[in-house]
């Protein structure tokens, strides 16, 4: 068979050996000779094709390029009756071995690979004429070691006419309603057996009308579907288990969007895969939900962008916040208490720990789930406070609290939320949540300053001062007007005079604004080009403020002293780096950005064994954050490590998580220059 297949095939194939069979096709990995690469060839019997477009079709689909495609070298319509797709071989799993492996994936990661089905569904229709897939399914979408997905198997492929169209084959769960009105002519080519069934099914499916790229909508819905329970979708043509008779956690607006994609009628569906992307969008997913559409219709609130760094002057009091139920007793609270011990100790691993255990315990109740985000905010961890907050969703009880203490733990939830989307840049999503905390606690003078605060670093200074009447009117203290007026003056780029403003609340006896003030003040010298002040300033705030509210000024400190080490090349400052670096991870604070900063004074102090192990360990932790293999490459480039082909692999690595980040790095460019000029140093 296979000896057979690679003459077909020309004599550029070698080493053909099967892979899998079943379904419609055989798979075979193969060695492409003319590119060195290797491939994959699926064979399938052409019983179902129309012949008289066959080179036409052919080209189309040899003619696409994205980056959750692989690239299809050649289809092959051969003599034996079958046709063959050459296309690369994707090294990794495919989804449904990746859920029978890990059980059903989050909701975070289900809306990231649908995002980039989507993406890659939108790039097939828009070809002219349209590519529908007709095979969409767990089987045919890999996961690669990225953690990125890849559409393969093209042979069910059709090119979109307005003429008949049939499918060539269907997958049971994921094949939409229309793909069962097959012709009649078809039907009759089928085995008996075969043939009475499909009978029934095609005339079940007659007013489901024909395929078109609302079709391939359906598969994408199912396989969310499959993502998030680990089952597979009923028949197309039978009913459906509805998502919410499943012990899942996710939003109504997700299901909704599921539940839109695989309705039996095409027209109900999205008109489009780009469409059901902007559905899929954070934003959108928060405004179709129905408790925010209830909150919205309760209000009108202006769109904001985040636009405070800083917004933790809550966070200082949030630790002990303690709702008055009487029912809160037993188990949960003993964790609760206990888990406020280890906090207090510093001990935020340890907190941690028992706060999981206090959620996996009592999920329902608010408690737990508020000081884990505030421990996973003060250390930095800002991804993950935003996984631990964005897909959970209370519902009031009023056995567990008053409907008071339920608006204001919402608020700070909120709060807490939209600190972590500006500091991870998420502005669209931070806005929201800032708007939802004033929303849920219109009478909490803080949330009023922070929306002043974002106004005015948006530029928007007449909003700013607008919100900053509201402060005022709100019974703000002279500490939040002055802090805010600071803000205005800072966003103005007038920062004598905001450092002004900011110096008289380092004293503050509130931590939190003292904090802030000290952070804001210190910005103004960076910004300002007074180093020498700004580490002042910062090692003054680490001085007088309690470890847990000065993470962000140490974290400032190291970049900072690296900043000032860069260009007098004063090894003391590297050292200092480091020290302030080692004290945050010994305290359980080992943000990406800490450690890349520990390695990097290590690097430059010489100890570049050190800086080797801090990285090995980030690109392990990291794997899909460009970051850290930047800088593994960085260092491998250092003459005292001196490692060229090790720095090629990990730019290469880096390079491409890079182009997906979205972002510019001086550091990549930088980088990438190296790169250039070595390889043309090569030639």
């Amino acid at each position: 068979m296979a000896v057979g297949s690679v003459t077909v095939l020309g004599p550029d194939y070698d080493q053909m050996r099967p892979m899998s069979s079943g379904g419609l096709g055989e798979l075979f990995r193969a060695h492409k000779r003319g590119l060195d690469v290797e491939v994959v060839v699926k064979r399938v019997k052409a019983q179902f094709k129309d012949a008289g477009n066959e080179t036409r079709e052919a080209n189309i689909l040899k003619n696409l390029r994205h980056q959750y495609l692989p690239r299809i070298y050649d289809i092959i319509y051969a003599p034996d009756g079958y046709i063959y797709t050459v296309m690369d071989y994707i090294p990794g799993r495919n989804l449904q071995e990746f859920v029978e492996e890990r059980g059903a994936v989050s909701q975070k990661q289900c809306l990231l690979w649908l995002r980039q089905l989507c993406s890659v569904v939108e790039y097939l229709h828009n070809q002219k004429p349209p590519v529908i897939h007709c095979d969409i399914k767990p089987q045919n979408i890999m996961i690669t070691p990225e953690g990125n997905i890849c559409l393969i198997d093209f042979n069910t492929s059709l090119i979109f006419s307005d003429v008949e169209m049939n499918a060539i084959g269907v997958t049971h769960g994921y094949a939409a309603p229309e793909q069962y009105n097959l012709a009649r002519k078809y039907i009759a080519r089928m085995p008996e057996e075969t043939r009475v069934r499909w009978s029934g099914w095609s005339a079940a499916a007659s007013r489901f009308g024909k395929i078109s790229t609302r079709t391939d909508l359906y598969a994408i819905g199912a396989v969310a579907y499959f993502m998030l329970t680990g089952f597979v979708p009923a028949h197309s043509l039978s009913e459906v288990i509805p998502l919410s008779q499943y012990d899942i956690r996710i939003t109504d607006a997700l299901r909704a969007v599921i539940e839109r994609s695989m309705s039996p009628l095409s027209q109900d569906r999205y008109p489009s895969a780009a469409a059901m992307s902007d559905a899929l969008g954070n934003t959108a997913l928060k405004k179709a939900d129905r408790r925010y559409r209830a909150w919205k219709r309760g209000c009108q609130l202006t769109a904001v962008a985040i636009g405070s760094a800083l917004m933790v002057s809550a966070f200082c009091v949030w630790l002990g916040f303690d709702m008055k139920s009487r029912d809160r007793r037993g188990q949960y609270m003993e964790l609760i208490k206990l888990a406020d011990s280890q906090i207090a100790a510093l001990d935020y691993d340890g907190g941690l720990a028992t706060l999981t255990d206090a959620i996996a315990m009592d999920g329902k109740r608010i408690d737990a789930y508020i000081r884990a985000s505030t421990v996973l905010y003060r250390t930095g961890k800002y991804s993950e406070c935003e996984d631990l907050l964005s897909e959970i969703t209370f519902v009031y009880d009023e056995s567990a609290m008053t409907p008071q203490e339920f608006s204001y733990a919402q608020a700070e939830i909120n709060y807490v939320l939209g600190s972590c989307y500006f500091n991870e840049e998420n502005y669209e999503d931070a806005a929201v949540s800032l708007a939802m905390a004033v929303q849920f606690d219109s009478e909490e003078p803080i949330y009023y300053r922070d929306l002043a605060v974002t106004q005015a670093l948006l530029g928007r200074l007449d909003e700013a001062r607008e919100s900053l009447a509201a402060l005022k009117e709100a019974g703000g203290s002279r500490e939040d007007i002055l802090l805010t007026e600071g803000e205005i003056d800072y966003a103005g780029g007038d920062y004598e005079k905001a450092i002004e403003s900011f110096l008289p609340l380092t004293g503050s006896a509130n931590s939190g604004i003292s904090s802030r003030a000290y952070l804001r003040a210190a910005q103004c010298c960076k910004y300002s080009g007074d180093t020498d002040r700004e580490i002042e300033m910062l090692t003054q705030a680490r001085t007088v403020l309690d470890p847990a509210v000065a993470y962000a000024h140490s974290e400032a400190l190291v970049e900072a002293y690296l900043r000032r080490a860069g260009v007098s090349g004063d090894s003391v400052d590297y050292e200092n780096a480091l020290t302030v670096s080692r004290e945050l991870m010994e305290r359980g604070a080992a943000s990406l950005s800490v450690r890349l900063n520990a390695a990097l004074a290590l690097q430059y102090l010489g100890r570049t064994d050190e800086a080797m192990d801090i990285l090995t360990a980030v690109v392990a932790d990291y794997p899909n954050n460009y970051r850290g293999h930047m800088r593994m490459a960085l260092l491998k480039l250092d003459a005292n490590v001196n490692d060229i082909s090790g720095a090629s692999e990990s730019y290469e690595r880096a390079l491409a998580l890079y182009g997906g980040a979205g972002e510019t790095d001086s550091e990549m460019e930088y980088l990438s220059s190296v790169m250039r000029d070595l390889a043309a140093s090569e030639r």
